[in-house]
């Protein structure tokens, strides 16, 4: 798959995100699935949260269970839909493998503002499988979901984000909405509860399939984000998610 070249604005310089290790006295507990797998669930130490948000105080004062997207970094590409075509992949391992490398994105200078719209390197949808090794909410109400190719190995892996919504008046926002929902909905069943401000980490490693749209994150540096032993070496994301199926029947045997 070919991907081209497209300059835009100016970038900002990275932030390094504060990363500590789970306490070695963390709960662990356990999720049953809608099928009746069980899965354990164990904190893997503190949210990325360094997403530029609208307001502080405003972040602060969100319910809960509120869905709208908070952040501003890159706002026009996060909540939009690459409208270019779909590619499917039969591993994350092949998604990476197609991908500009990073040094190549930034030397574009790709901006961060609000308005920083899909380049044409993300102008693409990718249908993968893989495994779920750990998710957390962010304060901007993005949930970051640590994927990887290998059932038991976190070596390639990749970023992937179920959004917050964007405004009622988006056309993405039905998209959005209902992938958010098949995400939620698979982690409230039987009484669970979804990632909150810190990472979960999940044993085994959750079966996923997963359609969205590849984001060339210019806020985080390879190896920033995610739970300590589970950063991707790429900014490259899935961002957003459209469709997540858990648990699909090619990986659960």
């Amino acid at each position: 798959m070919a991907l081209l070249a497209v300059a835009m604005g100016c970038s900002k310089a990275p932030r390094a995100p504060s990363q500590a290790p789970a306490p070695s006295n963390a709960t662990t507990t356990s999720i049953r699935s809608p099928s009746g797998r069980v899965y354990s669930r164990r904190p893997a130490g503190p949210a990325d949260n360094d997403e530029q948000i609208e307001s502080p105080s405003l972040a602060r004062a969100v319910p809960s269970n509120q869905d709208d997207y908070q952040g501003t970094a890159r706002r026009a590409a996060k909540l939009s839909v690459a409208t270019g075509p779909t590619h499917a992949f039969p591993t994350l391992a092949a998604v990476l493998a197609t991908l500009v490398p990073d040094d190549q994105m930034r030397a574009m200078h790709i901006s961060s503002a609000a308005d920083s719209g899909r380049l044409a390197q993300e102008q693409v949808l990718v249908t993968v499988t893989g495994f779920l090794y750990a998710a957390s909410r962010e304060r901007d109400n993005d949930f970051h979901c640590i994927v990887g190719s290998d059932r038991s190995v976190p070596t390639r892996l990749m970023n992937v984000e179920v959004s917050g919504l964007p405004p009622s008046r988006s056309p993405f926002r039905a998209t959005l909405k209902t992938a958010r929902g098949e995400f939620k909905a698979f982690f409230t069943s039987n009484q669970n509860a979804l990632p909150t401000n810190g990472y979960d980490k999940y044993d085994p490693p959750i079966p996923v399939l997963i359609v969205g749209s590849l984001f060339f994150d210019v806020d985080h540096q390879p190896g920033e984000v995610g739970p300590v032993g589970m950063k991707p070496k790429t900014s490259w994301e899935i961002h957003p998610v459209s469709d997540i199926q858990f648990e699909p029947a090619s990986l659960t045997p």
